[in-house]
This record gives C-alpha cells, sequence and structure tokens, in this order.
C-alpha cells in the first residue's frame, strides 16, 4: 500500500505493526461532491484521507441552515465515525469531499483494538482531537465575533496561495451563511481592491 506516510504514526510503527495495521485497511476514492457520510448515521468504518480534502458540516433539522465544523486534511483520520461507534450514537456532522479524494477506509472495532495496543497511534488520535476541538473553536469564534467580509480574508489567506479555486456557493458554505451575502461581500472586498473575482476562482491583491 502506498502513501502511508502521510500519516504521522506510521513510520514510528514496528514493521509488525505496520504489516497488520495495512492489513486493516481497504482503499477508498471518491470524486469532488461525494457524501462519505451524513449527518445522524451510525457508522461501522473510518476514513483515514491519504489526498484530498473533506469538510464536516453539521444541517438544521429541516436542511435550511448548515454550519461548517471542521476540515480532514491529507494525513488525517475522521474522528466522527469514531466517536459514533465508541458511543453507540449517530455521527454529528455530514462529510463531503470538497476534492476528489484518495483514503482507506478501516472496520472501528477494527482499528480500535489496534489503536488500544499502539502507543504511536494513541499518540496521533489524542493530537488529532485536540487539533480539530481547536479548528471547531475558532469556526465558533468566528461565526460569532468576526465579521463576514474578516472571515472571508482569513479564509483565503489560510490557503497560503495568491489564487484559490472556489465559487461563491462554496464560500457561503465555508462562511456558513448564503450566496448572495457573500457576494456582495465579495464585491466589497474587490471595490477595496483586496481580492479580484473571477469565474471559479478568487486572486488576493
Amino acid at each position: 500500500m502506498k502513501n502511508l506516510e502521510v500519516f504521522p504514526f506510521f513510520t514510528g510503527l514496528s514493521q509488525q505493526e505496520k504489516k497488520e495495521f495495512q492489513g486493516l485497511l481497504r482503499p477508498m476514492n471518491a470524486t469532488k461532491g461525494t457524501i462519505v457520510h451524513y449527518q445522524g448515521e451510525v457508522c461501522t468504518n473510518s476514513l483515514l484521507l491519504v489526498k484530498g480534502k473533506i469538510r464536516l458540516y453539521s444541517q438544521a433539522d429541516d436542511f435550511s441552515e448548515e454550519v461548517t465544523l471542521y476540515t480532514l486534511n491529507e494525513g488525517e483520520q475522521c474522528l466522527s465515525n469514531i466517536v459514533s461507534v465508541l458511543e453507540c450514537a449517530s455521527t454529528i456532522p455530514t462529510a463531503v469531499a470538497e476534492t476528489d479524494i484518495e483514503a482507506y477506509s478501516v472496520n472501528v472495532n477494527e482499528i480500535e483494538k489496534f489503536i488500544l495496543k499502539t502507543p504511536a497511534y494513541q499518540e496521533y488520535i489524542v493530537s488529532l482531537y485536540a487539533k480539530k476541538v481547536v479548528e471547531l473553536t475558532m469556526a465558533l469564534q468566528g461565526i460569532k465575533f468576526k465579521n463576514l467580509d474578516e472571515r472571508i480574508m482569513d479564509f483565503l489567506n489560510d490557503s497560503g496561495k495568491n489564487i484559490i479555486a472556489t465559487t461563491h456557493k462554496g464560500l457561503a458554505e465555508r462562511m456558513n451563511t448564503s450566496r448572495t451575502v457573500v457576494s456582495r461581500v465579495l464585491k466589497k472586498l474587490e471595490e477595496e481592491g483586496r481580492v479580484k473575482l473571477f469565474r471559479g476562482y478568487i486572486e488576493i491583491t
């Protein structure tokens, strides 16, 4: 199996542990827009993301609104799957592929046993939980305390690029607001000379 080095714990495993870990994995690829799991599902498998991005978000009961919780990036495991099984509860967020993805799927009960006897994996899971709690806290602080123009600029700058492939609809989903509102704010930012707007992408100036 390839690209497992993207997971920080993998290089710390013994040869026997690597062999056992690889035996648990099943390759999984999906295209952009694919729903990995829905809010309310009880999961039996967890996803380890090798390439791409997955957005996790929560929806209102009537599906009228949604709030982005955090993003799953390369080298990260979907924790909501694990929590669903350990707590015998439904998942809180929906997970959707923001890009084409390459990943591995693993039965949660099997990976739980592996985690319990593998210190390197335990450290990885604890570290990942801490990281996602910070991301979730920052997202909630942004929604509560920051103006939308600040939040949009933070999101664009966090990409580390001058040109960001995104749409007004995609930004609206990330900012937890409507496309109309995002379009209005982006136009204001363009008038201020902070961005240039193009079809399918935005340039930071």
